[in-house]
């Protein structure tokens, strides 16, 4: 990596980071909103799939939405 592009791809990096944090929220909204079993199944995957997402970028946080923190 060229080390003039260090600052534009590490605050790429943190604008994916915020992203991805949003969309785990609004997964974490709609399965609280949710009563199906299947979609509230999928929902999770979603937000194991985040999940994974940050851990790649080597961002700290929880798999499960029911601790709460991120």
């Amino acid at each position: 990596m060229n080390p003039s592009n260090t600052g534009t791809a590490s605050s790429e990096i943190a604008n994916t980071v915020a992203q991805i944090k949003s969309a785990r929220d609004l997964v974490r909204q709609a399965l609280a909103g949710c009563g199906l079993p299947q979609i509230q199944n999928t929902l999770r995957q979603a937000d194991m799939e985040l999940h994974w997402a940050l851990w790649n970028l080597a961002e700290p946080g929880t798999l499960f939405p029911e601790a709460g923190e991120d």
